[in-house]
């Protein structure tokens, strides 16, 4: 599909970390809403072409419950570091648009 729209379940956000996670602990995504609410998401360590490198997600009812800008942080341990990665977005929009 071409876009997403309010009421959407089942959508797999994928997001690439940029360094071997496969020990990560605490993954989740942590999203900005389009209203500035900020909710966690939870996440799972996800390979690609062989690289663990992603955090995998998948939408449940009521998370994509307001057309607008999604902007998203990948948070997890590692080691003995604790933090988030670089901040990525998506467009949810209202129906027939």
């Amino acid at each position: 599909m071409d876009k997403n729209y309010i009421g959407d379940v089942g959508l797999g956000l994928i997001v690439d970390c940029g360094r071997d996670i496969s020990g990560a602990s605490n993954t989740k995504l942590v999203v900005r809403r389009p209203d500035g609410s900020t909710v966690e998401w939870a996440a799972t360590v996800h390979a690609v072409d062989g690289r663990t490198n992603h955090l995998w997600c998948v939408t449940q009812p009521g998370d994509l419950n307001m057309a607008g800008q999604y902007r998203l942080q990948a948070a997890f341990t590692l080691g003995d570091w604790s933090g988030r990665g670089k901040t990525a977005a998506f467009t949810i929009n209202r129906p027939f648009e």
